[in-house]
């Protein structure tokens, strides 16, 4: 058969962990990864790898890397005002999940991203510096047609990687097909130059008004800061200030910071002085993505532009090498029919997305409060948890939460898919 011809928009996560197991099926395929950025973005937060997709890694081959380039966090601490530790969780490392609060495989999404790039480069080609401007689809394939100078190719499938605001899929779908809930706010993510205060434990400090301040070790000798804004509702002027600042650009965006965490105390200060001169600063959308149907004929979507989960479900980057692996192992089943493998790729991960997005009853708004009084609450709270963490009291309450209903009701097990096996044989 001919080569199939795939178009992956986006060189974040998703996209290039596609690339590696389209490359991988077994049958001919021809890869092409177009990024609208010059380059491999170096900025981002740090990213955990949770539950199946952990599995996902370790069959690429790279877990080792991933590990290996972690930031090697010890644990979270909430702190006081006054820098004071009054609760502490450290990384579970025997369980082999990441199931703790940090988990034990914490890396940057840049560094994410270039494990990634390498491991792809040599058999995808990647086009930096341009995006797709048009699609035209037909019943047999969809004709792409570029923004900045790339010549128009027709491809078998086009797969839209390209995040929460995906340009692709609105081409593809149409706004209507598309709902977008917010959870009403904002976080910002930067680099700050590391202090005398900073180690290997994250430290979180939570402020009234939805606001709540995280820094976070990394392997590069900086400090990752984290800014959110949390609106009492969607009536907040704050958050429509911030969704203004959003399409107004990164200095409006720190200018806006500035003001809305001006008199914060603890160590705000030293975190907005490093956020006017960090080049890596990004404000994120904090929202889900649902979608009706993920995929026409020839075109669909991947990780977080088909079903973003937000930041408080911990697990956009899990479903990213998730959902990859998916795809590609449903196209793998039937390469020659590419629309009926889309609609299985739906099929077999839909429930285990729909499971994921079932954020629990109160969050993220009973986790920043508005109030002082409701910081205090919850200062209480994680104190109380931290207390009991290692008592008997709290293993009963650990084993009993387990059966209470956070996520996923419906259990989901990882496809094997035979394609992959008899590649992973014959590289013994």
């Amino acid at each position: 058969m001919a080569p199939l011809r795939v178009l992956i928009s986006g060189a974040s996560i998703a996209g290039p962990a596609l690339a590696y197991w389209l490359k991988r099926m077994g049958i001919p395929c021809s890869v092409t990864v177009v990024e609208r950025a010059a380059r491999l973005r170096p900025e981002g937060q740090g990213l955990d790898i949770r539950d199946a997709a952990r599995d996902v890694v370790k069959r690429m081959g790279i877990f080792d890397k991933v590990r290996d380039r972690s930031s090697h966090e010890e644990g979270i601490m909430a702190v006081s005002g006054d820098n004071k530790a009054y609760a502490s969780f450290a990384v579970d490392l025997d369980s082999g999940k990441g199931d703790s609060i940090t988990s034990d495989v914490e890396i940057l999404r840049g560094e994410l991203a270039q494990i990634l790039y390498d491991e792809t480069k040599a058999d995808s080609r990647y086009i930096f510096g341009d995006t797709i401007d048009s699609l035209e689809e037909t019943g047999k394939d969809v004709t792409v047609h570029f923004a900045n100078g790339t010549p128009s190719s027709t491809f078998d499938l086009v797969v839209a990687a390209d995040g929460l605001g995906s340009r692709v899929r609105t081409m593809a779908f149409g706004r209507d097909a598309v709902r977008i809930k917010s959870f009403n706010a904002y976080v910002s993510y930067f680099s700050v130059p590391p202090s005398d205060l900073d180690s290997t434990w994250a430290r979180v400090h939570w402020l009234d008004r939805g606001r709540c301040i995280v820094l976070r070790p990394d392997n590069v000798g900086r400090t990752r800061a984290f800014l959110m804004v949390l609106g009492a509702g969607a009536s907040d002027e704050r958050i429509a200030r911030l969704a203004r600042a959003a399409k107004e650009g990164v200095a409006a965006q720190k200018a806006l910071k500035q003001q809305l965490f001006a008199d914060a105390g603890w160590e705000a200060k030293r975190i907005l002085d490093g956020m006017h001169v960090a080049d890596d600063f990004y404000l994120q959308h904090v929202a889900q993505v649902y979608m009706d149907a993920w995929s026409t004929q020839h075109v669909t979507v991947v990780g977080d532009a088909g079903y973003a989960c937000s930041p408080f479900a911990g697990m956009g980057t899990s479903n990213a090498f998730i959902g990859a692996y998916v795809l590609a192992g449903e196209i793998s089943r039937q390469p020659s029919d590419v629309p009926a493998a889309l609609k299985a790729y739906e099929r077999v991960l839909r429930p285990h997305v729909e499971g994921i997005q079932k954020v629990p009853y109160g969050v993220p708004w009973l986790f920043v409060p508005q109030t002082r009084l409701g910081v205090r609450v919850l200062e209480t709270f994680i104190w109380s948890v931290s207390a009991l963490s290692g008592s008997p009291l709290g293993a009963l309450f650990s084993k009993v939460s387990k059966f209470v209903p956070w996520g996923s009701e419906v259990p989901w097990k990882l496809p094997e898919y035979e394609a992959f096996e008899e590649r992973e044989k014959s590289a013994l």
